[in-house]
């Protein structure tokens, strides 16, 4: 696997680099496969697109950054975590960019699930510490963690992985309190399963 920052983000096939918009505008062409992961209502300037061929296979998928699946906020579906999952092992013999805004929250729950789909049933802490590994700033999204966590039939082991990472980590757990907080404090600025 290869880092997070520019001067690493090169592909190597096979591997996986988890990043920004930002640097994967920079990187897009480089790889063989990329997943975009965005806003629902997501502005086109905010948008990572590819307009001329030949480009590399991209699936891109829409839902909030938010950790709690219960509030009613549109998060990731089953479904779209299932998705990501096919297209990875589709293209698992290329490199591999996951990315969403700030490459932190839902690209590192994606990267991570991947990692644990390729790593195999056992290996659920092995997957997270390569993530921390080429993303350190990762606080990977919990409601794709659970969703992973059950398609690959973990049996609760890969939330398990994350639970006792934060337990003794500093200030994961603020970091999580404050994406909390922004949605309550700025419900606008998000996509609502009913209209608010």
């Amino acid at each position: 696997m290869v880092g997070s920052d520019d001067t690493a983000v090169r592909p190597v096939p096979g591997g996986i680099v988890v990043g920004s918009l930002s640097q994967a505008r920079k990187h897009k062409r480089r790889f063989d496969a990329v997943i975009t992961l965005e806003d629902p209502a997501c502005r086109p300037a905010n948008r990572l697109r590819f307009t001329r061929r030949p480009s590399p296979a991209h699936l891109v998928l829409a839902f909030e950054d938010v950790d709690d699946d219960k509030i009613g906020v549109r998060v990731a579906t089953r479904e779209q975590v299932a998705e990501t999952i096919a297209f990875t092992r589709a293209h698992q013999a290329g490199s591999l960019l996951v990315h969403c805004f700030h490459g932190v929250g839902r690209s590192a729950a994606v990267a991570f699930a991947i990692m644990a789909d390729r790593l195999g049933p056992g290996a659920e802490r092995q997957a997270l510490e390569q993530l921390l590994a080429i993303r350190p700033q990762s606080t990977p999204n919990v409601v794709v963690v659970k969703l992973a966590d059950d398609i690959l039939a973990r049996n609760g082991q890969l939330v398990a992985a994350v639970i006792a990472w934060e337990a003794t980590t500093p200030g994961i757990k603020e970091k999580r309190a404050a994406r909390l907080q922004m949605v309550h404090s700025n419900p606008e600025l998000y996509t609502w399963l009913d209209p608010h």
